[in-house]
Formats: structure tokens, sequence, C-alpha cells
């Protein structure tokens, strides 16, 4: 005589609970993510003041608007209304991002490769720090938008050298996301040539007594 099987309830239910996830996973794939990266601009070095210079020129780490602090990149709505991009990311955080390229520009324009990011190297003698603020760092299909803050400040002397506002709208070329970060990598160059102009004037200023003094 055969006996019945009688299978629990609640196995019963485990069982069918377990196809169900399993028949979700094979039906939803999940959507590939795209990673961009800011990149150096190629400018012409401003001029050779720096090619001498023994001391060491250091950013800060860069502070962001709360809306910039994700991964993802920021479209632009209308007026101060923006959302983040959930398949179309920054390679990593964005304010390394933005602190590794500008240091790369910065040694590039000013000849010199005393230029790090805070902390810097580890007995190194800081002569320049730059502090930057950015609020804004968005796109639309049109054009790129940065506002930032950036602060100069001579360590010597414990002074603020320079504390300007950076405000920009580029146009984008193509309406896609790589033609967005190849605008904000422009415009992080603009603004680092900024920063370039107010370091060379400082340290132009300084050296103008020493050499009327050895004439």
């Amino acid at each position: 005589m055969k006996q019945t099987m009688i299978v629990p309830y609640s196995r019963l239910l485990f069982v069918l609970s377990l196809l169900v996830f399993l028949l979700n996973a094979c039906i939803s794939r999940p959507t590939a993510s795209t990673i961009y990266a800011l990149q150096p601009v190629k400018q012409e070095p401003l001029n050779q003041q720096f090619a001498d210079f023994k001391e060491m020129i250091l950013l800060m780490p860069i502070r962001l608007a709360p809306q910039l602090q994700g991964r993802g990149l920021i479209l632009q709505r209308s007026g101060s209304e923006y959302q983040s991009s959930a398949n179309h990311l920054w390679a990593g955080p964005l304010n390394l991002q933005v602190a590794d390229t500008i240091v790369g520009n910065l040694k590039h324009l000013l000849g010199t490769d005393n230029v790090a990011v805070f902390p810097g190297p580890r007995f190194g003698v800081t002569r320049y720090q730059i502090e930057v603020e950015i609020n804004d760092f968005s796109g639309d299909k049109q054009s790129f938008t940065t506002r930032a803050v950036y602060t100069l400040s001579d360590t010597a002397d414990k002074t603020i050298v320079s504390r300007k506002s950076f405000q920009q709208v580029r146009a984008i070329d193509k309406p896609d996301y790589s033609s967005y970060v190849s605008t904000a990598s422009l415009a992080i160059g603009d603004l680092s040539k900024e920063v370039a102009a107010a370091l060379l004037a400082a340290r132009q200023s300084q050296s103008l007594p020493q050499r009327s003094h050895e004439k």
C-alpha cells in the first residue's frame, strides 16, 4: 500500500517563495552603469615663475554642495532643481576627482611638480594653501554650469592672498553624457587657470621687494 507524503504548509510556502525569487532574478537584469572621469586640460604654461620653487602648494580637501556629494552626474532642471543620474556615475568621489584634476592642471600651468593634494608629502614645507568650495557643477542638454569660491592663503605670512568667486556657463557641443563630462573638465581647467594666475600674482608681488633691494 502506497503512502502519501504530506508537505507541511510552511515548507510549501517557502519553496514557492524561493521559486518566485529565482524567477524574478532571471527576468530582471540590472541596468549597466557608465563610468566617467574628469580629465586634465591641455593649456599653455603661464610662465617660469615657479620653476625654482622649493616649497609646496597644497590643495585642501574640496568642499561640495549637498547635491554634489553622490556618485551620479547631476542634471540641472528648472531653477534650483537637480536630479542625480542613476546609471551615469563618476569613477570616484567627485571631490577627489576635482582635486586631482586641479593639481594636474596647476603643475602644468605653473611648471612645477610642487603641487599636491592635502596632506601632501610628509616632510614638505607648505607655502601656499588653496581652498575650493563648489556650489554648482551640473548641466543639461545645452550647457554646463559651474559655481565655486576659491581662497589662496600664504601660510608663511598667515594671510589670505586672494578670495574670489568663479562662475561659468559653458555650451555643450552634443546632448550626451560624454560631452557633459568633457565640458565639466574644461570648466575645471578654467578654474585651475584662475587659481594659477592668483598664485603667480602672489609670487610676483612677494619677489618685488627682494629684487628692488638687490638693485
